[in-house]
C-alpha cells in the first residue's frame, strides 16, 4: 500500500491552496448573491442543465477555480518529489472495477431508462449498498478511536487522532443511517407529525428537510474530500504537529482512483457551481496523477488515471447531453451516492489495513 509519510516541510503549496480556496468561496458567494437578487436563481436547486451563453460562462468560472486549485497542488507535488509510490495491484483493480461499474450503469441508462429508474428507487440495492459501505467505514473508525484511546502516545496533541477518528465514526454513522431513513421501512414505524410536515418526502430523516441543500453540501464535500484531498496529501506536510495529525487522516491516492465515478453522474445539480467545481477538479486530479506517473516512468498507472479521466469525461457528457431521457431528474444521484459510499468505504479500509500492517493493533493480540 502507498502510505509513506510525506517528507516536505514546504508549506507554500498549502498556503496557496487555502488562499485560492478562500478567494473562490468569496467570488462564488458574490455571484450567488447576484443571481439570487437579480436573476431570481435560488442558490441550491435541482433542474435540467442549462447551456445558454451565461451558464457556459459560469462553467468556465467553475473550471478556472478547479484548474487553479489542482494546478497549485500538482505543481507543489512535483516540487516536493511526491506521488512516487505505486498503487498496488489491488488498488488498480478496484479503480478499474468501479469505473467499469459506472460504464455498466450508464449503459443501463442508455438502453432502458425505466430500469435505470427502478434501480434508483428507495430501498434499492444501490441505496442499501451505500448505507452498508458508509456504516462499515464508521465501524472501522470507531475501532481505531477505541484503540487509540486505550493506547495514548505522544505529547500534548495525543488526543487529536482520537477525536478525528471519533468524528469520522460519528459522521459516517449519521450518513449511513440517513441513507436508509434510520431503518424506518424495516422497523415499519410512522414519521412523527412534526417531522413529516417539514420533510420533503415525509420520511424520518434530516437530509430531506431541505433535500437540495443537503445534497449540494454532501456531494461537494465528498467530492473535494475523496478526489481533491488525496492530491493535497501528496503535496505537502508542513511539519507542524497539529497539521501532521490532520493531513495523516486525508485519503490516499487510491481513494481518488476508486472514487472517480462520482464525477460521472451529475445532472439535476449541474447548474450549481460547487458541483461543477468538484466534477472538473476530479477530472483534473486524474490527469495530474496520470502525469505524475508518466514522469516517474510508471506507464501502467499513467494509463489507469488516463482511463479514469476518459471515463469521467465520457460518462458525464452522456448524462449532460441525454439526461432528459431519465424518467425522473434525481435518478442519477442515487448512483453518485453509491460511488461516494464506495470511496468512503475504501478510505476506511485502506487506512485500517495500513495501520494494521504497521503493528498498531499488536496490543490487542
Amino acid at each position: 500500500m502507498m502510505e509513506n509519510p510525506l517528507s516536505s516541510h514546504d508549506a507554500k503549496p498549502l498556503a496557496c491552496f487555502l488562499i485560492i480556496a478562500l478567494a473562490s468561496i468569496v467570488a462564488w458567494s458574490a455571484l450567488t448573491a447576484y443571481e439570487f437578487l437579480a436573476l431570481g436563481l435560488y442558490p441550491v436547486r435541482e433542474e435540467p442543465p442549462v447551456f445558454t451563453t451565461y451558464f457556459l460562462l459560469r462553467s468556465l468560472f467553475a473550471l478556472a477555480i478547479a484548474g487553479t486549485l489542482v494546478s497549485v497542488l500538482s505543481t507543489g507535488a512535483a516540487e516536493t518529489s511526491q506521488c512516487r509510490g505505486r498503487l498496488s495491484i489491488t488498488e488498480r483493480t478496484l479503480g478499474l472495477a468501479t469505473m467499469f461499474t459506472g460504464f455498466g450503469l450508464t449503459a443501463v441508462f442508455l438502453a432502458d431508462p425505466e430500469t435505470f429508474r427502478a434501480m434508483a428507487e428507495e430501498d434499492s440495492t444501490a441505496e442499501w449498498l451505500s448505507a452498508i459501505f458508509t456504516l462499515g467505514a464508521g465501524c472501522l473508525f470507531a475501532v481505531e478511536a477505541l484503540i487509540r484511546a486505550r493506547n495514548l502516545e505522544g505529547g500534548r496533541l495525543r488526543h487529536v487522532p482520537v477525536l478525528i477518528a471519533s468524528g469520522f465514526a460519528l459522521l459516517f454513522f449519521l450518513i449511513g443511517m440517513e441513507e436508509i431513513s434510520w431503518m424506518q421501512r424495516i422497523a415499519d414505524f410512522d414519521t412523527p407529525a412534526a417531522i413529516e410536515e417539514i420533510n420533503w418526502q415525509g420520511e424520518f430523516n434530516l437530509h430531506n428537510i431541505h433535500t437540495d441543500l443537503s445534497e449540494t453540501v454532501y456531494y461537494t464535500g465528498a467530492g473535494i474530500f475523496l478526489c481533491l484531498f488525496p492530491l493535497l496529501r501528496e503535496t505537502v506536510r508542513p511539519g507542524v504537529a497539529a497539521l501532521d495529525a490532520l493531513l495523516g487522516f486525508l485519503p490516499a491516492r487510491s481513494v481518488a482512483a476508486i472514487s472517480a465515478p462520482t464525477a460521472m453522474f451529475n445532472y439535476g445539480h449541474w447548474n450549481l457551481i460547487p458541483i461543477q467545481v468538484t466534477a472538473f477538479a476530479t477530472l483534473l486530479v486524474m490527469l495530474a496523477f496520470g502525469n505524475a506517473a508518466r514522469l516517474r516512468g510508471d506507464r501502467s498507472e499513467a494509463c489507469l488515471f488516463g482511463f479514469l479521466a476518459f471515463g469521467i469525461l465520457a460518462g458525464q457528457s452522456i448524462f449532460l447531453t441525454l439526461g432528459q431521457r431519465m424518467i425522473e431528474i434525481p435518478n442519477a444521484t442515487e448512483f453518485k451516492e453509491l460511488f461516494i459510499s464506495v470511496g468512503i468505504g475504501w478510505f476506511a479500509i485502506n487506512r485500517f489495513m495500513t495501520w494494521y500492517k504497521k503493528g498498531s493493533f499488536s496490543a490487542l493480540r
